[in-house]
């Protein structure tokens, strides 16, 4: 379902970046500007899958839409799949956007007039891959994500959770190199914020590479590593390594307490 072909070792790779807002982004007298991302660097290798952990308005958000091109960074740059991206404008980004990004958001946004079936297949559509091979590649990521029995079901006949995996089958069907997810539990419960988070790791498990905004102590338990971000800028980063889920819960669950009270030494 994912590419199979060798990936770079360095999927993104964000250097200095800064989002401001206000005052046109530039300070100037009586001006003031907000600090939205301050100076963030970090990359993401091929297979990983990245959770970004911080308080509200810490800027994680913000981070999520400079990587997927729909805010633009005030400084510093982004390479996906070793490209630049923050320069790219019209076409090439439309490219860019249908070709290397998957998207899952916390509403799953699926088109209401078509089954689950065609919703997962317009991203085939779209990228003009051939009709003979669209039955099958649909087929495969509904089956690595256990929805195969919904596909001819509309999304008004389907659970908040069978909603989310269907988004998810969506945006992975057409082997981008990059998945990004914000906060795609928040609206459900736990049975199916569980059932996505493993459909999660087991595209993870088959290559995909994943960038997921989470609050959620529990979802970023499913992460290999975890990135924190605070008043815009990088406290630190928290790897899952030899841990089992609950052990690297508990890691989480004692940084993002440090965070709270003004301190954070994950490493």
């Amino acid at each position: 379902m994912m590419r199979t072909e060798t990936a770079p070792r360095t999927v993104v790779e964000v250097r200095g970046l800064e989002k401001h807002y206000g005052a046109g982004g530039r300070r100037h007298a009586g001006g003031s500007v907000t600090r939205a991302l301050d100076h963030v660097s970090f990359a993401v290798d091929a297979g990983e899958f990245v959770g970004i952990m911080g308080p509200s308005g810490s800027g994680k958000s913000t981070l999520l839409n400079c990587l997927a091109t729909i805010d633009a960074p005030t400084a510093g740059r982004i390479s996906v799949g070793g490209r630049e991206v923050t320069g790219l404008s019209g076409a090439e980004l439309a490219k860019f956007r249908r070709d290397e990004l998957g998207f899952v958001f916390q509403d799953a946004n699926l088109l209401d007039t078509l089954t689950a079936f065609e919703n997962v297949a317009l991203a085939l559509t779209i990228q003009r891959v051939p009709a003979r091979e669209v039955e099958g590649r649909v087929h495969a990521a509904a089956r690595t994500l256990g929805i195969e029995d919904v596909l001819p079901k509309y999304p008004y006949q389907l659970s908040g959770g069978q909603r989310q995996r269907v988004a998810a089958a969506r945006a992975t069907v057409g082997s981008p190199s990059l998945v990004l997810a914000d906060e795609p539990t928040g609206a459900l419960d736990s049975k199916s914020a569980r059932q996505l988070l493993e459909s999660f790791s087991a595209l993870n498990g088959m290559g995909a590479t994943i960038l997921m905004v989470t609050h959620d102590s529990t979802a970023a338990s499913y992460c290999s590593r975890i990135l924190f971000i605070k008043d815009g800028r990088l406290m630190g980063e928290l790897r899952r390594q030899a841990a089992d889920r609950a052990a690297f819960y508990r890691k989480i669950v004692e940084v993002v307490t440090d965070m709270g009270e003004g301190a954070c030494d994950a490493r």
